[in-house]
């Protein structure tokens, strides 16, 4: 008795039904890996896992300008502008008070706010 033989058409075997459903799975693993790698490497991600390297704190209040020009994007002209605020308006309730100073945004807070105290 001869073998019998079964012949698919193309695209119908069910191999290869299977490989097409599972395209679009690992197009959504591999996206979401790549998003995952991104937020886990970004600047502010960077800048929080170098924080704790620092054992000791900057007091915006009472620090000189070789203090605060320690800190990440935190310039001479910057060091100048918070140190005349500083004396200006007296002493920095809160950390967020920072934000108040021309130069300190919301980016450049996010990734000193670790490192800076006002105690």
């Amino acid at each position: 008795m001869p073998a019998r033989q079964v012949v698919f058409e193309l695209g119908t075997h069910p191999i290869e039904k299977e490989e097409k459903r599972m395209k679009p799975k690992r197009l959504l693993v591999c996206l979401a890996a790549f998003l995952l790698l991104i937020v886990w490497t970004s600047p502010v991600a960077f800048a929080q896992a170098v924080a704790p390297e620092k054992s000791k704190s900057v007091n915006i209040n009472t620090a000189s300008m070789e203090d605060l020009v320690q800190l990440p994007r935190v310039g001479e002209k910057v060091a100048e502008r918070i140190i005349e605020y500083r004396q200006k308006n007296g002493s920095f309730k809160t950390i967020e008070d920072l934000k108040a100073v021309n130069g300190i945004g919301d980016k450049i807070f996010d990734q000193i706010r670790h490192m800076i105290t006002v105690k």
